[in-house]
């Protein structure tokens, strides 16, 4: 499931939950580009993604480029395992994501 809405600094907020893979990334696409269309940026939430494939991290590092091309905000938030286990395997980590925030 997808939700999302805005916070006060007029970024769209995406929580994710499930999947981050090839089964929902269509429509994540189509979300974070609404999202950069009409917001000052995106912020995914990603606490609540228990599967996590290839395409959802290259759908991370996708978003990532288009915010920058844009000059608009792209913050990850939240902690997943099934995303640190598929950055692990493909020889990446969090510090590899300058997009990632940490939560105290």
């Amino acid at each position: 499931m997808i939700s999302g809405n805005q916070d006060k600094n007029g970024n769209l907020v995406i929580k994710i939950e499930g999947s981050l893979s090839a089964y929902n990334a269509g429509d994540i696409k189509d979300r974070l580009l609404t999202g950069f269309t009409n917001h000052q940026g995106v912020i995914l939430d990603i606490n609540g993604v228990t599967e996590c494939d290839t395409l959802g991290i290259q759908l991370l590092l996708s978003a990532r480029k288009t915010a920058e091309m844009l000059n608009k905000t792209f913050n990850v938030t939240g902690d997943s395992p099934s995303v640190q286990d598929m950055l692990t395997g493909l020889g990446l980590e969090a510090e590899d994501f300058p997009c990632v925030l940490k939560e105290d």
